[in-house]
């Protein structure tokens, strides 16, 4: 496979900027309820155990190539017993408060897609904070089991399973692996700090 993958690249050197087009394409004509190709695409995961050290992370992908310059960590405020939609609802505040500031240099810009890993609980909180800070961004969780998407439509729940070879369904699937481990990493960053006190 990689032996193909780099005869592929040799005789395409765009290979890399076709997939990322490809996948944000997939992305749009999979989820009917997308208004526009997802330009900037950002994933939340929250790292807890037992609501200690709760931290959320937040990492992006642009033009559907992942962009680590832009990821950003938080350190859960609010709550010290596990909550997944409390501590979703917390992150997403304060990243989506950011865009409502008059300071231009607080703006992050506003994301086309926000993928939140999990299911009901953390789209709905999501949906929540949205409907509190008047703001619209299309949205859509990755529950873990049978990797399958939940998103609102019409106000109802719909469950969506996507092929595995579908690109778009490849991208999401990255970010949410890549938001589980930078949380990870920064949680087990606080609880070694916190050991050590």
């Amino acid at each position: 496979k990689t032996f193909r993958d780099a005869e592929e690249y040799m005789n395409n050197p765009y290979l890399i900027d076709d997939i990322s087009k490809k996948s944000i394409q997939e992305i749009k004509e999979s989820l009917s309820f997308l208004k526009k190709l997802s330009k900037r695409i950002e994933c939340y995961d929250i790292s807890n155990i037992s609501g200690k050290e709760a931290v959320g992370s937040m990492v992006v992908a642009i033009d559907g190539k992942i962009e680590k310059s832009e990821y950003k960590r938080f350190r859960i405020k609010f709550k010290q017993k596990p909550d997944d939609f409390g501590m979703m609802y917390e992150v997403l505040s304060r990243r989506l408060s950011r865009e409502l500031s008059k300071k231009k240099e607080k703006s992050w810009g506003l994301p086309d897609l926000i993928i939140v890993d999990g299911g009901k609980p953390q789209v709905s909180a999501g949906e929540e904070v949205m409907k509190d800070l008047g703001i619209d961004v299309s949205l859509v969780g990755i529950a873990k089991r049978y990797e399958t998407l939940v998103y609102k439509e019409d106000g109802d729940f719909v469950e969506k399973k996507l092929p595995e070879d579908n690109l778009g369904m490849r991208l999401i699937i990255s970010l949410r692996d890549e938001s589980h481990r930078f949380a990870q990493s920064y949680h087990h960053l606080l609880r070694k700090k916190s050991l050590i006190k």
